[in-house]
């Protein structure tokens, strides 16, 4: 693993949302670690309070809630260049409801989000990073999903999803799919067909 190359990644990610001082760069470098995260490890149990922040240089996770009868919901998918955390969990200092599982293996940025909330205090222009990162993924996407996921059919939700992410789409399994569109994978297989 090239350290150098998974750093730049970092920190031009961050940089799509605010554009950081130098400074400001070289004081978050300090805070993270690059970690190589197998397939099918369990990254966050939900009922543990979570940690880190991590950006995902490689691979793919799912974040997800498990009902008691084992019926599992996908709320969302983290490929490469997006960040993943139980956020509101950290926000709230609160153990997660949700689960985070690694569906690839990966290679993540991981920082603590107490540190990272103590630079906030120091660094303004990390400050507007996190605001802008806030504003696009947890208000903009999510009343985007949450319309599609309420008023449009299934083959609206499917043929939507495909549109919008197609190289994450054949990266799922069929039922990983249906999870996160919130149907049964016989349905989305049924779908398909008719596609």
């Amino acid at each position: 693993m090239n350290r150098e190359a998974v750093m730049n990644a970092f920190f031009t990610a961050l940089n799509t949302y605010y554009s950081l001082e130098k400074d400001t760069m070289l004081a978050f470098e300090k805070l993270v670690r690059i970690r190589e995260i197998p397939a099918g490890t369990n990254y966050l149990s939900a009922d543990e309070v979570p940690v880190f922040i991590s950006y995902i240089y490689k691979g793919l996770f799912s974040y997800y809630f498990q009902y008691e009868n084992g019926d599992t919901v996908i709320k969302k998918f983290f490929p490469e260049n997006t960040f993943v955390a139980s956020t509101s969990a950290l926000i709230m200092h609160d153990k997660s409801r949700y689960t985070i599982d690694a569906l690839e293996d990966s290679i993540v940025v991981e920082y603590s989000f107490a540190a990272f909330n103590h630079l906030l205090q120091k660094h303004h222009d990390l400050a507007l990073f996190w605001i802008n990162y806030l504003g696009k993924h947890w208000v903009v996407e999510k009343e985007h999903q949450e319309i599609e996921h309420k008023y449009l059919p299934a083959k609206e939700r499917y043929r939507h999803f495909v549109a919008a992410s197609p190289a994450l789409a054949a990266r799922l399994q069929l039922q990983q799919i249906a999870s996160f569109l919130g149907i049964t994978p016989t349905q989305l297989s049924r779908i398909r067909k008719t596609l």
